[in-house]
């Protein structure tokens, strides 16, 4: 998993780029990717290490990837953020535990 850092940079790159590119479409995928790199960075920084945040967020995700209302590009960046934040629960109870 990219720390939040790490995300922010990967999205900062993403944006340069769509300026070195003249394809339409390109440039469109390009922000595209890092909108949703910035919007997962957020969610990480948001829930920290607060696990009643965690969990919240866990149970909103995987009720929107139910829901089957999302096109492709939501889903995937749904799919994305509820992966980091099971994985930031597995490390706090991993931190948590004696």
């Amino acid at each position: 998993m990219l720390s939040v850092e790490e995300l922010r940079a990967e999205a900062h790159c993403l944006r340069e780029a769509v300026n070195n590119v003249s394809d339409p479409q390109t440039k469109q995928e390009l922000a595209t990717r890092a909108l949703e790199l910035s919007q997962r960075a957020e969610a990480l920084e948001r829930a920290g290490v607060d696990p009643w945040m965690l969990r919240a967020n866990i149970d909103r995700y995987r009720s929107l990837l139910a829901s089957r209302t999302l096109d492709a590009a939501q889903q995937r960046i749904i799919e994305e953020m509820l992966a980091d934040a099971e994985r930031l629960l597995g490390d706090f109870k991993k931190t948590a535990d004696p």
